[in-house]
């Protein structure tokens, strides 16, 4: 004998509905609480699924394309004072020091990547540039 699922009462008949998302076997007095189920039925085309040739994903270069312009230092240095700012007020606006700005500027340090992008974005200027662009750069100070 089973029971039905919403009472406890045991039920000879029982039948599958849905109430509140859940599937129930429930007896035919409280088949009225809930809708009846059905199973989802799978299309057939969607049985069978062909899996797509993988596309070809471009071969990771060995070197990076974006390299730290050598002119790092003027142009931050052009940059500010075309704004008219003094290192302490860019270093305010970045909540960054104003020593490490100047030492950027002086060329005593090197921004990293995630602070060169924090200067482009403040000062409105373009610290990376393509490895390409930097060799002709260089070839044509020599």
């Amino acid at each position: 004998m089973s029971y039905c699922e919403l009472c406890g009462r045991p039920a000879a008949e029982r039948k599958m509905v849905v109430v509140d998302g859940t599937v129930f076997k429930v007896c035919m007095s409280c088949s009225k609480h809930g809708k009846p189920y059905t199973p989802a039925q799978v299309p057939a085309s969607k049985k069978k699924k062909t899996t797509p040739a993988p596309a070809r994903q471009p071969k990771i270069g060995m070197a990076d394309d974006l390299v730290l312009d050598p002119e790092f230092p003027r142009l931050i240095r052009e940059a500010r004072m075309k704004k008219g700012i003094t290192h302490e007020q860019l270093g305010m606006q970045m909540n960054e020091k104003a020593n490490l700005l100047r030492r950027f500027e002086t060329g005593a340090l090197k921004p990293d990547e995630l602070f060169a992008k924090k200067l482009e974005r403040h000062l409105g200027i373009k610290l990376y540039i393509s490895a390409s662009t930097a060799a002709t750069t260089e070839e044509k100070e020599k």
